[in-house]
């Protein structure tokens, strides 16, 4: 029984760990600040835990007492799952600093959790010691029965639960579960434990049914993944109705109107029209970063100019769910002209070039055949400055997009940030890597070309040879408009950050002075 108690209080703990990072994404975003903000707030309290159980055990010894702890965890847990939302959001609301967000926000939600479940393990472990010439080997069992259940939870956490649970929901089942080892643990007396049960079988319950009447009466949809807490909601832009997708704090990551969804809803979405303009004759476009795949539908409605009919879009969206989003909520239907890859963007990245130097017989310069290569390539996976993907502004990333692109392609990347200045660095480092690769790289601000200080969308386009033609004859009133907001900026050589490496890359620091602006 009491290696049962192990393994289970082991694999609550990390289930609990694993649920927590959904907790804090709405208000904090996924970057690395957060989860290691909450990785170690969850080893103090847990450190804090076994000296306190330590302790007691030498105090008190009993099941009775050890019932009376898993019965407290399950009491944390319940009322994290009670009031998670009202104490991020405060959090959030009240401090501008990310980093003691961060570490207060999951010291308010997971501190006595944390303390309650750590004092389970020593106090068993004294529990279980009867004779010591033998204490060397229950002690081993012990952890290692825990280690093996934190295993579990890890896994069932960030591959199964989150996967078919909402957040709330699983809290519920982490309170129960810690209840029903309580009754396990000490059976006397259970009328008050199994009345907390069945109110937390109520509360779940009422949790689901309260999303259910949310979703109908506020129009927000829900959607938790593997990889992303999907919101999707109703709103109107003068006068007309507009659906948003957001995972990450303060901001949407994609738009579209109910009434057309391929027109393209978002300022920033319309510059990628840069790429048609200046590769009028694209027929292969690869979009890296699906969201609500608005680019895509432009693309294959032909509003882009191109031949829609021979145009091949692959697209690359690291969440399936998000893909389904996109299907339920914003009309992407099956279209033989489009591929859609569920992976890591800078995975596929390296794998198209391994295949494409295997396929052609490429040198080590990384030169791939021109069937393998793409007109345009489309970057959109910099949702906020909140979870950078800086694996794809990278040099090594970069040097693969110039591998799998035409020679008089263009890759067009959108970046959440200011040119110049403090707020400009994660920009700069991003530009500098493109321009190790790229022999000309231009940038164009969405919002306002007057100042380099301005913290906005970029759209950073990258072409492998110079003396390309900016404006060609065809053109429409907003793209001349587009390609007059072009930023004229030092030299690359001149700037005062290193290009990102898969090395070095410090995003987090660069792009943390931006949180003020969300």
């Amino acid at each position: 029984m009491l290696d049962a108690i192990m393994f289970l209080s082991g694999a609550m703990v990390m289930v609990l760990e694993m649920v927590g990072a959904r907790l804090l994404a709405p208000h904090l975003g996924t970057s690395v600040i957060v989860w290691t903000s909450l990785i170690g707030v969850v080893l103090a309290s847990l450190s804090t835990g076994y000296w306190l159980g330590g302790r007691l055990a030498d105090r008190t010894l009993s099941r009775r007492t050890l019932s009376r702890i898993l019965a407290g965890a399950a009491l944390s847990v319940l009322a994290v799952a009670l009031a998670h939302q009202r104490v991020v959001g405060w959090v959030a609301g009240g401090l501008d600093s990310l980093y003691l967000s961060a570490v207060l926000a999951a010291v308010l939600l997971f501190a006595v959790p944390g303390v309650l479940c750590g004092m389970v393990s020593p106090y068993v472990v004294r529990l279980a010691l009867s004779d010591m010439d033998t204490s060397g080997a229950v002690v081993g069992r012990l952890y290692a029965v825990s280690t093996a259940g934190s295993i579990l939870g890890t896994f069932l956490g960030g591959m199964v639960l989150v996967s078919w649970f909402g957040s709330t929901l699983i809290l519920h089942g982490v309170a129960a579960c810690l209840l029903g080892a309580s009754l396990l643990t000490h059976p006397r007396a259970p009328l008050v434990r199994l009345a907390l049960l069945a109110g937390v079988g109520g509360l779940a319950w009422a949790s689901h049914a309260y999303a259910a009447f949310a979703e109908h009466y506020y129009g927000v949809r829900v959607t938790e993944t593997p990889y992303n807490h999907i919101r999707v909601y109703d709103a109107t832009q003068a006068g007309r109705p507009m659906r948003l997708l957001a995972t990450d704090p303060g901001r949407y990551q994609s738009a579209a109107y109910p009434d057309d969804m391929a027109e393209l809803a978002l300022p920033y979405t319309r510059f990628y029209a840069l790429g048609p303009t200046l590769v009028p004759g694209a027929r292969r476009v690869l979009m890296l970063g699906g969201g609500g795949y608005s680019v895509p539908k432009w693309l294959l409605s032909g509003r882009a100019g191109l031949d829609a009919a021979t145009l091949r879009v692959d697209v690359v969206e690291l969440d399936p769910g998000m893909t389904g989003v996109a299907r339920r909520h914003f009309g992407l239907t099956d279209d033989a002209r489009l591929r859609i890859f569920h992976e890591d963007a800078r995975a596929f990245l390296n794998r198209r070039v391994r295949q494409a130097q295997t396929t052609a017989g490429a040198d080590a310069g990384m030169q791939t055949g021109n069937a393998a290569r793409y007109d345009l390539i489309f970057t959109d996976i910099f949702n906020s400055y909140y979870s950078v993907p800086f694996h794809v502004g990278t040099v090594e990333a970069a040097r693969r997009m110039r591998a799998l692109l035409a020679d008089d392609g263009a890759v067009v990347m959108n970046i959440i940030s200011a040119a110049g200045g403090e707020d400009g660095r994660l920009f700069r480092a991003i530009r500098a890597s493109f321009a190790a690769s790229f022999a000309d790289v231009r940038v164009y601000a969405v919002a306002t070309a007057d100042s380099t200080d301005y913290v906005q969308n970029l759209m950073l386009v990258a072409r492998p040879v110079t003396g390309l033609p900016e404006t060609p004859a065809a053109q429409t009133p907003e793209v001349r408009e587009m390609l007059a907001r072009r930023l004229e900026l030092p030299d690359v050589a001149r700037d005062d950050v290193p290009p990102l490496t898969d090395e070095y890359a410090p995003v987090e620091r660069y792009a943390l002075g931006l949180v003020r602006w969300r």
